[in-house]
């Protein structure tokens, strides 16, 4: 096993333990590769496999571990989480006020998108004829 396992780049949970052979690692968006950092002795062959192109979600990388023909793993799951806003939430559009506006998510496929104008764009006529 690796005496010493480190990511410069994310956060390691649960903290490193020789003992342990599965982690997560929180990745900033702009990471595309793990900075893995080990110690291990002289005659211990370590490859890593999946650690390049990470891409949004989770990545699943593996540590391998060979010492005299005997393999042993560590199993990462890199999770890079977009800094992208988030639509959280619905509006009840009979409740909105003349005036104010609800969040629109803009979505990257076209159809979800003008879809969400459309209920916006018909929020604000329903609640602007209801107060006259």
């Amino acid at each position: 096993m690796l005496d010493k396992l480190e990511i410069t780049n994310g956060k390691l949970s649960p903290e490193y333990n020789k003992y342990n052979d599965t982690y997560t690692v929180k990745i900033e968006e702009d990471v595309i590769s793990l900075d893995i950092s080990y110690e291990t002795n002289d005659n211990i062959k370590v490859k890593i496999f999946g650690n390049d192109n990470l891409k949004e979600g989770e990545n699943k990388i593996v540590i391998s571990i060979n010492k005299e023909d005997n393999y042993e793993y560590i199993y990462l799951t890199a999770i890079k989480e977009s800094s992208g806003a988030v639509f959280s939430g619905m509006y009840d559009v009979t409740t909105l006020e003349v005036g104010n506006t609800a969040p629109v998510y803009v979505a990257p496929l076209i159809g979800a998108s003008c879809f969400l104008i459309i209920l916006t764009l018909y929020a604000m006529l329903f609640t602007s004829k209801k107060r006259k």
